[in-house]
């Protein structure tokens, strides 16, 4: 029999049961704090539950009810500026940090001051949907945020926030800030795999976040049981080398002490800690109703933990303490019965026998696209510039410019990122090898981890970890640059990029900036195959928080990287490998910019126009030149930025007036692709101007081959452009 050794374990897995000296070592005030604003979180949602029950709430209310207790001993023990990001089932962590940081002098034995009412009420009125709410009525209650206190935000997507609550924790952890992020999670959080990736580079670069699990038993009517491998959630976080504690989550006094302990390990560099809290939620997932009412729990098992209700233990704990008598605690509850009842009063009017929340009192139709981007203000005053190689207008191009050098578009590349990070400390490079290999796996990233030590970041294979991460940085002030090695890989990564980065600002009620740049390069041509050749266009154009741009010269590329680095919200940066070997002419100053929805004529022509970008506005001018030759003059026109927002439909307007023929090239797949959207534009804007149906090539409707031939079938060539040119004009 082989000889079978235990080795040892990174991490440690402990229970964690205060002293009664511990305990008593924390501020009376603090607990009875703590037991007020308890009593508050119950009554603000029980009477949450009988609007919604009355019609009042569009959209689910996940009570925390039988909770509070966590969510106001985890706060107890954090700084304000400590960050805080949330589950679908918040509404007791963000009235809690909340409370915390805008109230944190407040003492409730005396009268509540205006600024209570204020905060339940825009706290309601988000969750009801109203103008006032924190988010302007956007988010509800699975959106709800502040960024004034320092809460992240709710999320919907189960764990979907625990990549930016990391990155959040890494952002102090990089300024060296004495700061922690905390993340809440569900037991039923704890098996998704993007828990698992930010886990890992939480340890690996020591980062200060506490994941706080509330195990409730049950993810909607899921029990643990029935959906973890292991019985002891806390044992997940030892996977990863995280020193993990079990608490009784049901006790404010045990909850404060076991995160002020995690925190001060945390910050002393000893990198994430797993907290395991065992509690329990009253009612069904979303509902007023009990569990048992749906048949995954009996009443047995409810009563036993309604014994040990935070609600009604903690008051009689620090009554046993002597620290509050019975008139006491009865005043903490009244005034927050009567402080919520104000609230409601704000917000509801009885109608006959109807309660109706007030038309005024709903956002108005002028404010719906607020916030999808931001107002571009920070845009205005960039230093913009034009290819003077490129004739436009009446403008003449410069045959020889004598301020500057030809360079490949791959080398300006790693200039450019070089020249922001040279200027600004904000400036990160993430992504897998951008730091090795000389500068990345195709040298895009050349020189920068040498010249910038501690800013050049090869993170693990974790596409939806270290994106998820990086909206953290950049909610933080920081400007992440992040590479996604294929464009294919987007979709390892979609809930990030999508869910999270692309709906960010305007779920959120347009109050945070997000300054990060994606880049990725297309493969097409390359032989890499189905899951290596995706062009992302048309998919990241879906989500209208992205901006995205195309350069097809290495000029453009500086310019357009420049505005997207200065541009406070995300951008994707599409790069074709094939255009990286390809010189073009640069000024030898490197910060001028390019503006966004600006195309360019790159070619002029009377008889077509052809719209293109990327790799194929190099395809469409050889056909041009080819046609010339036969007394065909096409118009070419690149269009740089591609994002359905942003598209430049006057200067494709202004062509039409002299060619009245329209063909759009496009190397992604022709249906789905973002042609036809340009198509449908065009005829609603400038029907009168055309001459002939729009016309449309694109990549065929299939993954891509690996076989040269075939891949090359697959997308349009020159002889293609030609031969659609030649018949559009016979």
């Amino acid at each position: 029999m082989p000889k079978k050794k235990p080795l040892p374990l990174e991490g440690k897995l402990f229970r964690f049961v205060p002293t009664e000296k511990e305990v008593q070592s924390i501020p009376k005030k603090k607990r009875i704090r703590m037991l007020f604003e308890l009593f508050l979180i119950r009554e603000f949602e029980n009477r949450l539950l009988e609007l919604k029950d009355a019609g009042l709430v569009h959209g689910p209310v996940h009570s925390s009810i039988g909770q509070e207790g966590a969510a106001v001993g985890v706060m107890s023990a954090l700084d304000p500026r400590d960050a805080v990001a949330s589950t679908h089932r918040g509404h007791h962590h963000f009235l809690a940090k909340a409370l915390g940081y805008y109230l944190k002098d407040y003492d409730p034995m005396a009268q509540p001051p205006a600024e209570l009412t204020r905060l339940l009420e825009r706290t309601m009125a988000e969750i009801m949907g109203l103008s006032q709410g924190f988010c302007r009525g956007r988010g509800g209650s699975m959106h709800l945020g502040d960024r004034g206190c320092y809460c992240y935000g709710t999320n919907a997507i189960v764990a979907g926030g625990v990549p930016m609550a990391t990155g959040l924790g890494w952002s102090f952890a990089l300024d060296k800030e004495p700061h922690v992020a905390v993340s809440f999670l569900g037991d039923g959080a704890v098996h998704q795999g993007v828990v698992h990736e930010v886990m890992n580079m939480a340890n690996l670069w020591k980062i200060p976040v506490i994941y706080f699990i509330e195990n409730n038993l049950y993810a909607v009517a899921t029990s643990v049981k029935e959906a973890s491998a292991v019985s002891r959630l806390a044992q997940i976080g030892m996977g990863y080398g995280l020193s993990s504690l079990v608490i009784d989550g049901m006790d404010p006094d045990t909850v404060a002490l076991a995160v002020q302990f995690a925190r001060k390990e945390a910050l002393k560099g000893a990198g994430p800690f797993w907290i395991e809290a065992e509690t329990y939620r009253y009612r069904h997932h979303a509902q007023s109703l009990p569990g048992s009412a749906f048949g995954y729990r009996d009443k047995e098992e409810e009563q036993k933990w309604q014994e040990r209700d935070p609600y009604r233990t903690y008051p009689e704990k620090l009554l046993r303490e002597g620290i509050l008598g019975m008139e006491g605690i009865d005043r903490l509850k009244t005034q927050a019965t009567q402080v919520v009842q104000e609230v409601v009063d704000k917000l509801v009017r009885k109608q006959g026998t109807s309660l109706v929340i007030p038309e005024d009192l709903y956002p108005k139709a002028e404010e719906l696209e607020i916030g999808v981007r931001s107002n571009g203000k920070e845009l205005e005053a960039l230093p913009y510039r034009e290819d003077p190689m490129i004739e436009e207008g009446d403008r003449q191009p410069i045959p020889q410019p004598v301020d500057g050098e030809n360079k490949t578009y791959v080398d300006v590349i790693s200039e450019v990122i070089g020249r922001r990070m040279e200027q600004d400390p904000r400036a990160f490079v993430i992504g897998e090898e951008v730091g090795h290999l000389k500068g990345g796996a195709y040298m895009a990233t050349k020189g920068l981890s040498k010249r910038f030590p501690g800013r050049v970041i090869d993170t693990p294979i974790s596409e939806a970890g270290f994106t998820g991460m990086s909206l953290g940085l950049a909610l933080s002030g920081k400007r992440p640059i992040v590479e996604i090695m294929f464009p294919d890989f987007a979709l390892v990564a979609a809930d990030q990029l999508f869910n999270q980065i692309g709906k960010c600002r305007f779920m959120y009620g347009n109050q945070h900036d997000l300054p990060l740049i994606v880049r990725t390069r297309v493969s097409i041509g390359t032989g890499y195959g189905a899951q290596h050749s995706m062009e992302p266009a048309s998919l990241f154009a879906l989500f209208e928080g992205w901006r995205i741009v195309a350069p097809s010269t290495p000029f453009d590329y500086i310019g357009l990287f420049n505005t997207s680095y200065y541009s406070l919200d995300p951008v994707l940066i599409i790069e074709h490998q094939a255009l990286y070997p390809m010189e073009g002419w640069v000024p030898k100053d490197r910060d001028y910019c390019i503006p966004f929805g600006k195309a360019i004529v790159r070619k002029k022509g009377s008889d077509i126009t052809v719209v293109s970008f990327s790799r194929m506005v190099h395809r469409v001018l050889q056909g041009a030149e080819l046609l010339k030759n036969q007394g065909i003059e096409v118009e070419v026109i690149d269009l740089r930025t591609i994002d359905l927002l942003s598209l430049d439909y006057e200067t494709i307007g202004n062509s039409l007036k002299r060619t009245g023929r329209l063909l759009i090239v496009e190397e992604g797949h022709l249906y789905g692709g973002i042609g036809g959207h340009i198509a449908d534009e065009v005829q609603r804007r400038y029907f009168d101007d055309l001459d002939g149906e729009i016309l449309r090539l694109g990549g065929k409707n299939i993954p891509m081959p690996v076989s040269k031939p075939l891949e090359a079938l697959s997308i349009p060539d020159v002889k293609d452009i030609v031969k659609q040119i030649q018949g559009a004009l016979q």
